[in-house]
Order: C-alpha cells, then structure tokens, then sequence
C-alpha cells in the first residue's frame, strides 16, 4: 500500500517543512517521541525513514558512545546531508547510515539485535507494511520498543479547510498517511506485536507572512498546483486582514513492546 506524493523523497521540501515547524511552532516533536521511546544511554536504535536527520543526530548524542544509531532512507541526498552533520558534531562513529528501501528490511535488520526501533512519518511508504512490521518484530531485542509517528485525522486542519474553500470542495475522508495511522497501522501492529499504546502530540504553527505559509503549503502533499495563483490570491487577502494564519501540527503515535 505504497503512499506516493510529490514531496515524499525530496530532500529540499523536508528541509523546507522542518525549518517552517521550528521557526513557526512552539512545541519539539523530538521530546516526545524521544519519551515516548524511553531512551537511555548504551542502547542501538534503528531509524527507518531517516530523512536528514532530524531524530537520528539528536538520538545518537542521548545514547552516547556506547550506543549506535543505525539509519536508513530511501535518499541519498538526504542521508548525505545526515552523514555531514553527523561528522561535524562528532558522532559519525555512533552513526551507520544505509539507503535503501523500507520493504527491503529483511535484507538489513539483523534478527534480536536492537533495543529500539522508530519510524518517524515514513512507515506508510512501505509496499508491504505488515512484512515490515513483521521484520521489526524480529529485529527487536526482548522488551525491545517499537515507535512510530505520522499525521492524525486533524492534521493541519486549518490549512486544509482553507485549501478546500478555495478548491469548493468538502474533503473529510481519510486517505494515505492518515488512514494508515488511525486505521491499517493500528491494526497491523496490534497483530504482530498483540498491544499497543496511542499517544498524541500538537504543534501550533503561527505564519506570519503569506509568503511563510505559502512555503509551507508548497513543500508538501498538500500542495495543489491547480490552485497555486488562487492560494496566493487568498492567501495574501488573509494577511491583510489578520496579522497570523494559525494552523496545528497534529500528530499520531504508536507505542508497542516485543
């Protein structure tokens, strides 16, 4: 059940979608999901889905030298600049880095090895995320923990209420990343791991400028470039009008134990 999109893969619209969470957010993903993980020192954690590196440096500096993150994406564009940042700061020797494709975790998870496995907004890509999740199982040491995140059903909610006024339609069912989360993910892991844990986080974005919302609504799925000159348009009447646009991160998260 491959999720597809635009803006999936592409390094500088992931960039472009952190740098707008913390410049225009308020609350830190990471502490959450780090919690949520229960991290300590010593511990391999496996970051599937890495990106450039949002979770993966900040998680290797928590597990110290004695730990070893081992991250994999699909980009190489990403995982190069992961591997820069990771050798600026120190910690290339906690950090292996593999490109490679979800669906094939079985040719590179090693079986009762690792103490943690996260993935952060990218299990929902897999062509086969049951197998994935099955493979995970596997890898997990025992009280191993796997966590993974993606958007909730009122992800953004605001912005896409805005967007569908534009486009004159009542879009309120649920698809991709968020149907996976609150339906076929939950599921799925209930069934190889037989419990779970819901956890929810949010993340109040405050844009400033039409030109700060427009870049944050072009860097992802939700970008419709049909009505990209009518965004501006309305977008650009809202500012002169109102001095913010507020729209909330919503995020879901599943928490399970080997």
């Amino acid at each position: 059940m491959a999720i597809t999109g635009e803006f999936n893969t592409d390094t500088n619209a992931l960039k472009k979608r952190i740098h707008s969470h913390e410049q225009f957010g308020s609350t830190d993903i990471n502490s959450w999901i780090f919690q949520n993980m229960e991290l300590i020192k010593g511990i391999s954690i496996v970051d599937l889905g890495c990106g450039t590196g949002k979770q993966t440096i900040p998680m290797s500096e928590i597990v110290g030298k004695d730990g070893s993150i081992f991250a994999i994406d699909i980009s190489q564009e990403a995982l190069n600049t992961l591997s820069l940042q990771a050798e600026q700061r120190g910690l290339s020797s906690r950090v292996n880095l593999l490109c490679s494709e979800l669906d094939k975790a079985n040719d590179y998870l090693v079986e009762n090895t690792y103490d943690r496995v996260l993935s952060s907004f990218s299990l929902y890509y897999s062509q086969d995320p049951l197998e994935v999740i099955k493979i995970i199982w596997r890898s997990l040491k025992n009280n191993g923990i796997f966590f993974f995140c993606g958007p909730s059903k009122d992800n953004n909610a605001e912005l896409k209420t805005f967007q569908n006024k534009i486009k004159r339609i009542d879009d309120s069912h649920l698809s991709g990343g968020v149907l996976f989360m609150e339906q076929i993910g939950q599921s799925l892991v209930e069934e190889v791991f037989g419990t779970m844990e819901i956890f929810y986080f949010e993340n109040k974005l405050k844009f400033d400028s039409y030109e700060a919302l427009y870049n944050y609504w072009s860097s992802y799925n939700l970008y419709d470039k049909e009505i990209e000159n009518r965004f501006i348009t309305e977008t650009k009447i809202h500012f002169n009008n109102n001095s913010v646009f507020e729209t909330t991160k919503r995020v879901l998260g599943i928490k399970t134990k080997k």
